[in-house]
This record gives C-alpha cells, sequence and structure tokens, in this order.
C-alpha cells in the first residue's frame, strides 16, 4: 500500500481535510505519522485491515477472493456498514516505525462507538490485541465527528497520548463493586483484577503518591505498579475505580504501615482530578 507523504511544518491545508493546523501538526509529532491513507479502511477488506495493524505498512494485499467474492484486499465494500457509528472521517496513518494505526471521528455517544467496535471485532475475529483508544481533543484536527478515536495493534507499544484503554475501563466499571468476603482459615477480601489492571494503567506509570516514575518494569515491559485501595477494604472500602490507586512498592508500603491522613488526602484529589480530565465533558 502506498501512503501519502507527510511532512513536518508544511502546509498541512493542501490535504483538504485539515481544519485545524496546530492539532494536526500536535498528532503528527507526537505519532512520528509520515504518511497517510484517507478515508480508509472503509475501503479495502476487513482482512487486509487487520494485517496492517498487525504487519505494518509491508503489509501486502492478497488479490482477489475466491468463489463468488471477487473483491480485491484494497477495493472492498465489506466495512461500509461501520462508517458513521465508528469509522468516520477515518485515515490510516503509516509511523516512522512502519507501524500502521487507524484514526476515526464518529458521530454518536461513547457506549455506541464501544459497542460498534466490539461488533466489528467479533464479526471479523479480530485478536484482542485490536484496540480501541479515545484520543484527547487537542489531537483533534477536524471539526466533524463527536470523538476522535484510534484503532491500533497494543502488541506494539505507542508513546501515545491515549486517555484510557474503553474496553479496560468498561470492565473495570462493570466489576466494581463493594468488597466480598471470603472466611476460610483466615479472612480475606476478594478483588478484582480488572479493577486492578486499569488503576495501573490509569496511573500511565507513575506513582500517584511521589508522583514518581516505577522504579522498574515487569517481565511484560510494563512500568510496576502496585493497585491500593484508599479506603480500606477491611474498613468497608469498594473495590472499585473510584477507590483504587496505583502505587510504587515504597509508597504502597508506606501506606500500609503508616496511612497517614495527609496521604490518603492526597490520593483522593488525585483520583478527583483525573475523574474530571476523564469525564466526558472534557474528552
Amino acid at each position: 500500500m502506498k501512503f501519502e507523504y507527510v511532512t513536518r511544518n508544511n502546509s498541512y491545508k493542501n490535504f483538504g481535510y485539515i481544519d485545524f493546523d496546530d492539532a494536526f501538526e500536535r498528532f503528527v509529532n507526537k505519532y512520528d505519522v509520515i504518511g497517510v491513507r484517507w478515508s480508509e479502511p472503509t475501503t479495502i477488506s476487513a482482512s487486509y485491515f487487520l494485517r496492517l495493524l498487525q504487519e505494518g505498512s509491508l503489509a501486502k494485499a492478497r488479490g482477489y477472493g475466491k468463489g463468488n467474492n471477487q473483491e480485491n484486499d484494497e477495493s472492498s465494500n465489506e466495512m461500509n456498514c461501520y462508517y458513521t457509528s465508528l469509522l468516520d472521517h477515518a485515515a490510516l496513518w503509516k509511523l516512522k516505525s512502519g507501524q500502521v494505526i487507524c484514526t476515526a471521528m464518529p458521530y454518536g455517544d461513547k457506549q455506541t462507538i464501544i459497542d460498534r467496535f466490539n461488533q466489528m471485532v467479533k464479526q471479523f475475529s479480530y485478536p484482542s490485541t485490536i484496540k480501541l483508544h479515545f484520543l484527547d481533543d487537542t489531537y483533534r484536527f477536524r471539526s466533524n465527528g463527536d470523538y476522535m478515536i484510534m484503532i491500533s495493534n497494543n502488541e506494539v507499544k505507542l508513546d501515545a497520548p491515549i486517555i484510557e484503554d474503553i474496553d479496560l475501563r468498561t470492565k473495570a466499571i462493570k466489576h466494581s463493586n463493594s468488597a466480598q468476603l471470603r472466611t476460610q482459615t483466615t479472612t480475606s477480601y476478594v478483588r478484582d483484577r480488572y479493577v486492578s489492571d486499569y488503576a495501573k494503567q490509569r496511573a500511565q506509570g507513575i506513582c500517584q503518591l511521589c508522583g514518581m516514575t516505577a522504579p522498574f518494569k515487569d517481565q511484560d515491559g510494563k512500568p510496576y505498579l502496585e493497585s491500593h485501595h484508599i479506603i480500606w477494604l477491611s474498613n468497608g472500602g469498594e473495590d472499585s475505580i473510584d477507590n483504587t490507586v496505583a502505587l510504587c512498592p515504597n509508597c504502597h508500603r508506606k501506606m500500609h504501615v503508616l496511612n497517614l491522613e495527609s496521604d490518603v488526602k492526597k490520593l483522593l484529589q488525585a483520583l478527583s482530578k483525573q475523574k474530571k480530565r476523564n469525564s466526558p465533558n472534557n474528552i
């Protein structure tokens, strides 16, 4: 697939799709974008879209299908049903690394967009590594659509201004609950892993108490932080995203040894600010 060349600091309005030059320049610079294919993937096959996300710009089209399906990988109506609700104002972007990502600016509320993405994943049997993200409005270079989204392959790490992994947030909210008591020879509380994983992801590698970067990375290459319930489960706190933060091991031990009122207040304030930043009115 040939991509249209994108250069730094040029007249972006030459593309004809840019309403806000500054936002587009931020997007290009942040992601190291070097090429674009406008109005795709709705003009290519679903399988070719997946290969581009997984293999990058070198992924090859496979020509015509067999039997009654004679559509070309590079000329297909297969994904048209997702145009307005998910892939409106879409584009494929080639990054300096060779990776390909997709952005779109669909119309509708968040949940509808999430539902349509999940429907697309199910229909075309995409793997769980294909993720939907909502991007910050500072990168919205067009006035169209209600949100700016990105679809990418999570097996490749991006230095990205992603607000949240929407799949994980949805699961975390669904699994948030009051603490469940399990009585064995000792008493322990059941903690949901989605709530814990989301708290760590939301922290983006930064301890929410001391503000320092995670001290090391785990075996999966992720910043190592530990989830902590601000109001302890044993004191009636909920196992929910509104009561869970991510801390470095040192701060986590400090909270369990000292649990200073000033630190509790600081963590509650940090969560409150984060909720405001990620609220629908600010996205």
